[in-house]
Order: structure tokens, then sequence, then C-alpha cells
């Protein structure tokens, strides 16, 4: 059994009270957490929501007395329930049979019969643009001296790094069937999310289609979110990405996955859910 005290939780804040200035944040996350001053500086200048650092969780309760208290709101998940959330399930294309309400969708991973889900199973969309950097490291040989008569060749071999930066197309739909949540994954332009008659047409991807605006009109009062790219993850996942380059370091998929989970636990903790 794993040793309770090592257990830690992500202290997020959800909202500041209306009038709160910078140093009142601070002095907030200072008196709280024993925050160091200038790191709680930088962390009261992220607008919310927002994740400014991990703590204990035996100690979480005492932590958001002290928030609540001074008008915060503000939420600690722990790495347990972070992590017994389901795994995101990648998902191809998703169907819409048109003409049903709730509307009903079909799920196609490719692998598995197709499966159907409504509009009344779905909690949450998010949505957000992944930046991955790809680092190649070649090694190239290269040759000096002219040979003539018992004149030798020599060579090196000299290694070549390189950097190439592409993003990606995330979406995750969040769902909740017979009590427990399921979370589908939709990657890349190519992704599908369309009418049942048309789900056979093959994308431009020159102007690909707009996931949320085909999604929108067939979801009414599902939460949409969209704030990924404002979003500071905590640097446990920041330490994670292979990139030298810090804002793309902000923006890995994995990232993403964080945020995705982190924003559906945050919501079912406010909304009184298991």
């Amino acid at each position: 059994m794993p040793d309770q005290q090592q257990a830690k939780a992500y202290l997020s804040i959800l909202g500041w009270p209306a009038g709160f200035s910078l140093d009142d944040r601070l002095e907030a996350l200072v008196a709280s957490v024993g925050m160091d001053p200038d790191q709680a500086r930088s962390e009261a200048m992220m607008e919310p929501p927002t994740v400014v650092g991990t703590v204990d969780a035996i100690i979480t309760d005492e932590i958001l007395r002290v928030l609540h208290n001074l008008g915060v709101l503000a939420v600690a998940p722990s790495d347990d329930e972070l992590g017994s959330y389901p795994d995101p399930e990648p998902i191809k294309r998703i169907a819409r049979f048109p003409g049903t309400n709730p509307t009903a969708f079909a799920a196609d991973d490719n692998d598995e019969p197709a499966w159907t889900f409504t509009t009344n199973d779905i909690r949450l969309v998010v949505a957000g643009t992944a930046r991955l950097t790809e680092t190649r490291v070649n090694a190239e040989r290269t040759t000096m001296g002219h040979g003539r008569g018992n004149q030798r060749y020599t060579s090196e071999v000299r290694t070549v790094r390189t950097e190439r930066n592409r993003t990606k197309d995330m979406l995750d739909i969040h769902l909740v069937m017979n009590g427990k949540p399921r979370l589908l994954r939709l990657t890349g332009q190519r992704t599908l999310i369309r009418s049942l008659e048309n789900i056979d047409d093959r994308p431009s991807l020159l102007t690909p289609p707009d996931a949320i605006e085909i999604l929108k009109p067939h979801i009414p009062g599902v939460q949409i979110d969209q704030a990924f790219d404002s979003f500071n993850p905590p640097q446990k996942i920041r330490l994670k990405s292979g990139s030298s380059r810090h804002g793309a370091k902000k923006r890995t998929p994995e990232a993403f996955g964080f945020y995705s989970v982190w924003l559906a636990t945050v919501n079912r903790m406010l909304q009184g859910e298991d």
C-alpha cells in the first residue's frame, strides 16, 4: 500500500474574489501553502483556472480551508483521482444519426464494432491544438585529404541535431455511461464527425471541417472548452516534454491529456460526483 504522505494533489485555483489584486493573490498562496513569494507571484499572475502547484494530499483540507475563508474558489484533485479516470479511447470517426432526439452518435475505432451514444451521455467536450517538437539526430561521415600514391584519406563522424515543429488537433468527448465516465479522443485533421449519409466522404486537408462547429448544434447545454492554449500545466507535465522550447512544453499532447482529464475531474468534484 503506497505511503499516504507521498500522495500528491494539484492545487487548482478556479476563481479569485472580485477586486483581488495581484498582491492579494500572492498573499493567499503564501498563507495557505507556504509558497515561496517569488514562485507565488509567478503563479498569481496566471488567470484561473490554473494549477498553482502540487501539494501533499494529506494536507489539502487545511490548505483549501484557508483559501475558502479568503473567498477563493479552489479544489485539489489528487494524483489518485486523476489516475483513476479512464484512459482515452482513440476514435477514428463519429457518425451522427440525423433526425434523432436526443441526437444519437456512433463511434468507430476501426478495431471494434461501432457503438452508440447520445447527447444525454456527453458531459464535456475539450478541444485544443497540441504542439510537438520532433528531434532527429543524424551521424554524418566526412572525408578529408586527397589520395595519391601512399597518401591516406582521413574521415570523421559529425553529429547533426535538427528539430521540426508540428501541430496536432485534439478533441476529447467525455461521456458518462451506466454511471461510469468514458473518454473518446479524436486527433488530426482527418478526424471525422459528420452525418451518417456523409460519413464516407474524405475530408479536405486544405479546408478541414471544424469539429466543434459540427457538434455544437447537436449538443445543447454541454460545456465546450477551448481554453487549453491559455492553460499553465504543472511542472511535472512540462518536464515530460523533450522540447527545448518553453512554450512548446506547455502545449504538448501530454499537457492536453492532463488538462482534459483535470478539467473533467474538477467538474465532477464541483458537482459532487464520485
